[in-house]
């Protein structure tokens, strides 16, 4: 490996950047250790009985004295470095006068109070290699060399710092692990938070429990304090889901399997939540440890339940209104005088259904506004008014009103008050105590300004017996008509709704 200029004698650029990259990593600039690095300078200087000692540090410019013992100063320039020298060789200096070599001429450190003369140093080699420094100490007259046995003692405590600074880097990792961890669980503890996520770790042989995030939101605020056992947890769960729960925790420790189970709670309070749990299986330091996540899913079961009933509601409201029109076809053949007369019948009727199923679909396909289902029969038919409450029926009643009203306007239009331009029709309906003081609702039907009643009918059609059978049977009410020579007047009672709104 060419680790050296041989123009400049200088370290290779990118073999440098890798040493100072290497000093970095050992955090070495600080005191973090300084008195097990003092006591190894003090050491060198009793053992060789040197005036100066010191563990040298070599940065990019600089020299760093670290722990010196004899020295004023605490850096100086790389320049001037003595220990710089053996970043290149990787081999311990030993320099008998400093004075007497040309190559240290005008060095500073051969001047002043604390000049050196004799240098002797072993270099700081890390496990990949690279020369962070030295451990050297010095005297400030010129000395001979060192004795192989000096040399190897020199060499050995500068292995001991090297391992020293080794150390001081794993604590150092340590310690930003540690650190990066508790940052990361907190992070991750206010994640879970506020995703109303809690998280668990549970110790299967002592059955502890450490909980995280949104725990005390989803298994009740006493968790932290009630729930440190596994058995603790599984007394809260119903007991109906209590053994999937247990069978669910003992599987995960098969291989390749996970922890995974849906059930539900049962607060302190009394309320009832479904909660979801995912989990890994995992030996944490030797010991069976079951990890996971718990999500409250009580809102999405509810939204599943409601749905349920709302498409098994809404098919049996489908098989009544396919009977209906297959018994309103059916009838209409029977009573209808020509091909013509069938489809405009079969029209209209199928507009009042059309009118009533409007109507609730704005709603919530069970109820719907009596008032808005006149109102919009007075789209079709202008001449007609009304006056009233509004009433919310369910959709029974709603459908059957619908028949009603249309068949009534029908035979107005054909035969009555709408056939003439002056002709009007007033839809009046209250609601009103019985003699049982049940509530009932009153609609009275009223044609004027139309051309002079006939005499009421011998037999009824099958608009009659329509209407008839959705007042006395569908709503369990009664009917009464009455042919004045202004026109027709019929009144028609039955039942009001037990859930009603007045506007």
């Amino acid at each position: 490996m060419k680790a050296v200029d041989q123009r400049t004698g200088e370290l290779e650029p990118k073999m440098e950047v890798e040493r100072l990259s290497t000093l970095g990593n050992y955090q070495l600039l600080d005191d973090a250790r300084k008195n097990a690095f003092d006591r190894v300078t003090r050491l060198v200087a009793d053992v060789f009985a040197a005036p100066i000692a010191s563990i040298s540090l070599i940065a990019k410019d600089r020299e760093f004295f670290k722990s010196p013992v004899g020295l004023d100063d605490r850096q100086t320039d790389r320049e001037a470095s003595l220990c710089g020298r053996m970043i290149e060789s990787r081999e311990p200096l030993i320099i008998e006068d400093v004075l007497a070599e040309s190559r240290f001429a005008g060095n500073r450190l051969a001047s002043g109070n604390s000049s050196i003369r004799f240098f002797a140093g072993a270099p700081l080699i890390a496990p990949n290699g690279m020369v962070l420094g030295g451990l050297w100490f010095a005297d400030t007259v010129p000395r001979s060399g060192l004795t192989d046995s000096q040399l190897n003692q020199l060499t050995s405590m500068a292995d001991i710092v090297m391992s020293e600074l080794e150390l001081n880097r794993e604590i150092h990792l340590r310690e930003q692990a540690q650190k990066s961890a508790a940052i990361d669980r907190s992070n991750l503890d206010l994640t879970l938070a506020l995703s109303d996520i809690a998280s668990f770790r549970t110790d299967l042989e002592t059955g502890m429990i450490e909980w995280g995030g949104a725990y005390m939101k989803i298994w009740g605020e006493d968790a932290g304090e009630a729930l440190t056992q596994v058995e603790d947890a599984l007394s809260r769960i119903h007991p109906e889901d209590r053994d999937s729960v247990t069978e669910a925790m003992g599987a995960a420790a098969a291989p390749g399997e996970k922890f995974e189970a849906r059930f539900r709670i049962i607060l302190p309070s009394g309320e009832i939540r479904w909660v979801e749990g995912y989990g890994d299986y995992l030996e944490s330091n030797g010991r069976p440890t079951l990890t996971g996540i718990n999500k409250d899913i009580t809102h999405s079961v509810d939204q599943q339940e409601q749905l349920r009933l709302h498409t098994r509601e809404l098919h049996h409201r489908l098989r009544n209104l396919f009977a209906t029109l297959q018994s309103i076809m059916m009838l209409t053949r029977n009573s209808a005088t020509s091909i013509d007369d069938y489809i405009e019948r079969i029209k209209n009727r199928l507009s009042a259904l059309n009118r009533a199923q409007h109507i609730l679909l704005d709603t919530n396909f069970v109820t719907g506004s009596f008032a808005a289902l006149v109102r919009d029969l007075c789209k079709t038919y202008p001449r007609v008014r009304w006056f009233g409450p509004d009433i919310i029926l369910e959709e029974n009643a709603m459908v059957s009103m619908s028949l009603v009203l249309n068949e009534l306007a029908t035979n107005a239009a054909k035969y009555g008050a709408l056939t003439t331009d002056t002709g009007l029709v007033k839809i009046k309906w209250t609601i009103l105590p019985d003699e049982d003081g049940q509530d009932v609702v009153e609609l009275r039907w009223l044609e004027s300004g139309g051309p002079q009643s006939e005499p009421a009918p011998a037999a009824s059609g099958f608009g009659s017996s329509l209407i008839d059978h959705s007042i006395t049977r569908n709503l369990r009410g009664e009917i009464d008509r009455d042919w004045t020579p202004d026109g027709l007047i019929c009144t028609i009672r039955f039942p009001a709704p037990d859930e009603k709104e007045y506007r």
